[in-house]
């Protein structure tokens, strides 16, 4: 099984990671913030690959050497750093939107 929170930790220095016992995202800001939020790993995949597109089409550099995962961590991370609720949204909007695609696929899997 992949260790989806060591690659958040790995890319963020730590500022994001997983804890897959309690099931929750947790970014912290450089101001000593910290938000926790409740969601599935899968969820937090789709999350990734939701603020790196959000930070491409808003011509955000996303530097780094890697992958979507690591990529959309720091992409995550910068735009907890700028708007918090923002962050927020966007990774429960995510998981959301994961949630329908799993229940659809459920329903039509039977």
């Amino acid at each position: 099984m992949e260790d989806l929170d060591g690659r958040l930790r790995a890319a963020t220095a730590g500022r994001v990671s997983y804890d897959e016992q309690a099931r929750e995202l947790v970014l912290r800001g450089t101001a000593g913030g910290e938000l926790r939020l409740a969601v599935g790993r899968e969820a937090v995949r789709n999350a990734m690959q939701s603020a790196l597109l959000a930070a491409e089409s808003s011509g955000t550099p996303t530097a780094g050497p890697d992958d979507a995962v690591s990529a959309g961590a720091r992409a995550l991370l910068d735009t907890y750093e700028a708007d918090p609720a923002a962050a927020e949204g966007l990774v429960r909007r995510s998981a959301r939107q994961f949630e329908g695609t799993a229940a659809a696929r459920r329903r039509r899997d039977g």
